[in-house]
């Protein structure tokens, strides 16, 4: 969530009034596909890796990774972990979502590196 003069960042939705995000940009998960319905880096990591089983903790992981990877492109596993820490899963050990994390790291800044006019 973030305002017009303000810098975005994610937020719990449980502990957000509806009247705080009042002119505030909000993105969802739903929100990260791009024009086509291609993935975000992030969920397309998700998805090819296997970080997500019951799908319950996806949505805050995902909107936490990206989130944390906008501040840190290059993360190393602890920083993974503690930028996640917030989140629960109960389903996959985490491993496989620390994995997927750094795989979506390594797409985005390959993609950054590209020309302008060569990104897809």
């Amino acid at each position: 969530m973030g305002g017009a003069d303000g810098p975005q960042h994610s937020v719990k939705s449980c502990s957000v009034l509806a009247v705080q995000a009042d002119g505030a940009s909000v993105t969802t998960v739903e929100g990260l596909a791009g024009p086509g319905g291609e993935l975000h880096a992030v969920q397309r990591a998700f998805h090819e890796l296997h970080a997500l089983q019951c799908g319950f903790c996806t949505p805050g992981m995902i909107m936490s990774a990206v989130d944390l990877l906008r501040d840190n492109p290059d993360p190393s596993d602890a920083e993974v972990r503690e930028g996640l820490s917030g989140n629960l899963c109960r389903c996959t050990g985490y491993q496989n979502i620390v994995r997927a994390v750094q795989s979506a790291a390594a797409a985005l800044r390959a993609q950054a590196e590209l020309p302008e006019e060569a990104t897809v």
